[in-house]
């Protein structure tokens, strides 16, 4: 064939194409680049380790572990390239075709750990269940999680699903992050390996401080307003109303309720940690509140929640003078007095914790 001929029947497959219309062409492209991609695993010398369902909402909660996550991968997989894929990345990747199309056989897959592992949360429990159905010969870490399925037609449902799914994998790990998590792991998982250590967030313990030289004074609250909120408006309101009496009392919350990007959420975590350290005492129905209260070295008066995340995780910390559980809500006026006379607290370090995780999980 002539060159001339050749640039001619380029030219008409390209002005074929073009004249597709748009969603078509945005699915020849995408499926041209998966293809790309996948080819490219096959021959790259680069390791790569994949950090899978990061959040771009506005929980700080799972926005500190997603930060925590990455320090301690940088940190123990120094000869890994990190790459991070957002859960809002994945929502619209559909059946996380272009996620996949760059996972090699031999990289390490990571998910977002946090407390979704339920019947409340399905959407990331389908991101996972992708992943590990798609991936049987990669090594699949689910960070540490708590696990809780109501005890409910959906509850019973949804924990047989999810048992079945992930007990076909071979190489997959999961991490709970406290006892009756890690009891409930065995359980149901049965033929994975299953670990517990405390949430990746306490990694950061004396790695992230408030600013310097912040004074103090009046209490901030954290508390819930959701389905695992646990005690009712009119108990809080009568707390509230006794503490005002000595007391300046202000509100926030881990749920700033806007979009934080991988960019800005450090911006964000800190900014929290400064307003709870103006703070002489802290009070909190969250798991993360707790966190964020010992970094930012505030004493915290710890309320339970409707699931067990608080009654089981607040254990890690029983050791820290400075975190008050209260049993009945009555007792929080009396704890509060109690926090304000220890002043600052020092954050435990949690290093050994991570430096076994590191050795147990052996990849």
């Amino acid at each position: 064939m002539s060159q001339n001929g050749t640039v001619i029947k380029i030219k008409t497959f390209c002005a074929s194409v073009l004249s597709l219309p748009k969603v078509l062409i945005s699915i020849i492209k995408r499926n041209v680049q998966i293809f790309i991609n996948k080819t490219s695993t096959k021959h790259r010398k680069i390791k790569q380790i994949f950090l899978i369902g990061t959040p771009e909402y506005g929980n700080l909660g799972d926005q500190i572990i997603a930060v925590a996550e990455l320090e301690w991968l940088r940190k123990y997989y120094p000869d890994y390239e990190i790459k991070e894929f957002t859960h809002e990345t994945l929502m619209k990747d559909k059946n996380c075709r272009m996620l996949l199309s760059q996972i090699g056989n031999k990289d390490i897959i990571f998910l977002q750990g946090g407390g979704n592992l339920n019947d409340m949360y399905l959407n990331c429990e389908r991101i996972r269940r992708c992943i590990i159905s798609s991936c049987p010969e990669n090594k699949i870490v689910l960070f540490q999680q708590s696990i809780f399925f109501s005890e409910t037609e959906k509850g019973r449902s949804v924990k047989s699903e999810t048992s079945s799914a992930y007990n076909k994998h071979s190489k997959f790990t999961i991490i709970a992050r406290e006892n009756k998590s890690f009891e409930t792991a065995k359980e149901i998982f049965d033929q994975l390996k299953v670990l517990k250590y405390p949430d990746m967030a306490t990694y950061l313990f004396g790695k992230i401080k408030p600013d310097a030289d912040i004074k103090a004074n009046g209490i901030v609250t954290c508390l819930r307003d959701d389905n695992e909120k646990f005690h009712s408006d009119e108990e809080l309101l009568r707390i509230k109303s006794q503490l005002e009496k000595d007391n300046v009392i202000i509100t926030t919350d881990t749920n700033i309720k806007r979009v934080v990007t991988p960019e800005n959420r450090l911006r964000e975590i800190g900014c929290l940690i400064n307003k709870i350290a103006t703070h002489r005492v802290m009070i909190t129905d969250r798991f993360h509140g707790v966190v964020f209260s010992i970094l930012a070295g505030t004493p915290c008066v710890v309320l339970r929640s409707s699931d067990h995340k608080i009654v089981e995780g607040v254990k890690w910390f029983k050791n820290v003078e400075g975190v008050f559980y209260a049993e009945n809500i009555k007792d929080v006026p009396m704890l509060v007095e109690k926090a304000k006379a220890v002043g600052r607290i020092e954050p435990p370090d949690f290093t050994h914790y991570f430096d076994e995780l590191y050795k147990e999980l052996n990849i």
